[in-house]
């Protein structure tokens, strides 16, 4: 099992994934850890499609699966 952090940090640029949540440690605080990602990265000036955060994720309890979408401009 990965923590949220690693978890969100594989994710390629400009692709979205679907991960099952039994697949995450710790899913609580997935929205804390995204937005410190997202304000070190823009820190770093990393650059973004459209002002999009960096990383927007989201959490379906019904269906089970955490989505995560990269917003990372390929270089």
């Amino acid at each position: 099992m990965a923590t949220i952090r690693e978890t969100i940090l594989k994710v390629k640029p400009g692709k979205p994934k679907a991960i099952p949540l039994s697949e995450v440690s710790d899913v609580m605080g997935f929205r804390s850890e995204a937005l410190r990602i997202n304000n070190d990265l823009r820190k770093d000036g990393v650059k973004t499609k459209e002002g999009k955060p960096p990383y927007s994720v989201s959490k379906n309890s019904r269906v089970g699966f955490l989505y995560i979408i990269n917003n990372i401009e390929k270089t």
